[in-house]
């Protein structure tokens, strides 16, 4: 995992939202709860949304590029691994750990570990291991592909909302509150990052 500045944003209330919200979730699957569960998964997408504004916010009120780049892309790009991980972890964990039964719950599972894995190996490609700032193609890469990340959560919640999905009465609810979640989280911090990145552009290209 880097190292530097940008790792200040696993803040100790992310990884207890993180680890509390999936608690809540698992004992709200064994209780049936769809309030608490609803609840619990809040819990993550708040914190994590605020901490998405306290990276961003800072450059949206008028910080350098120098002061930014790649600092600023590391912060966004493990916001939404961490997303990504927890949705993971939250439909593993509410699965297996519940008397809840749904087939393709590893399959959703494991659908969003992989794209942890890919969100860090984007990172990690584009943004690099040193202190060095980006380069502009790579903000304009990054710029595109949260963009499409956003576009792709929102389809994803006109779908589930679209289709009544969430008033379903099968075993499947619990998941469509993670999808719920999880899908409001990435497009909003899509969003953030699509405004961090943008500034950043026009001020590379002043």
């Amino acid at each position: 995992m880097p190292t530097g500045p940008r790792q200040r944003l696993l803040l100790p209330a992310v990884l207890l939202a993180f680890v509390v919200s999936i608690l809540i979730c698992v004992s709200a699957a064994n209780r049936h709860s769809s309030v608490v569960m609803g609840l619990a998964v809040a819990l993550f997408s708040a914190q994590v949304l605020m901490s998405a504004l306290r990276v961003n916010l800072p450059l949206w009120n008028g910080a350098t590029l120098s002061s930014a780049g790649r600092t600023w892309g590391w912060n966004n790009s493990l916001l939404a691994i961490t997303a990504y991980s927890w949705g993971a972890a939250a439909m593993f964990s509410i699965y297996g750990l519940s008397d809840l039964n749904w087939r393709h719950w590893w399959q959703y599972g494991a659908a969003m570990a992989l794209l942890a894995v890919i969100a860090y190996g984007c990172a990690h490609v584009l943004l690099g291991r040193d202190d060095k700032q980006p380069t502009l193609p790579a903000l304009q890469t990054l710029a595109g592909m949260t963009l499409m990340q956003g576009i792709a959560a929102i389809a994803g919640l006109a779908y589930l909302v679209g289709t009544g999905a969430l008033d379903t009465i099968k075993d499947d609810w619990a998941a469509n509150h993670v999808f719920l979640a999880g899908g409001i989280t990435i497009a909003l911090l899509s969003l953030f990052s699509w405004l961090t990145y943008r500034r950043l552009l026009r001020q590379a290209a002043a």
